[in-house]
């Protein structure tokens, strides 16, 4: 490759870059790697969509894979409600079933 001219094309450059850092991934594979990578650091869907590029959620939506461990990271951070404190979702007093009976 010469430094001196302009790439005209991005697959032997990317295949160049490749072979000397070592890396086996697709150049798409990184898109992915970002947009996950922005989710999982908190970043707004405004700002994802600016920095990727997107224009729409669905499109971010494809890029974005949620790791298991972010997911149970996120559930781990939940904190349960002080005993005492009424839901406005859930029942108060949630019907409970006896052996057989089945609740509608």
């Amino acid at each position: 490759m010469d430094p001196t001219r302009h790439a005209t094309e991005l697959k032997r450059s990317w295949q160049a870059l490749r072979a000397c850092a070592g890396l086996t991934c697709r150049l798409h594979d990184l898109r992915h790697t970002f947009a996950t990578g922005l989710a999982e650091s908190g970043a707004t869907e405004s700002t994802m969509l600016a920095l990727m590029g997107h224009v729409s959620r669905a499109m971010l939506e494809r890029y974005s894979h949620i790791r298991i461990v972010a997911k149970h990271d996120a559930v781990a951070g939940m904190r349960l409600r002080p005993q005492g404190v009424i839901s406005r979702v859930l029942p108060v007093n949630p019907p409970v079933a006896t052996a057989g009976e089945v609740i509608q």
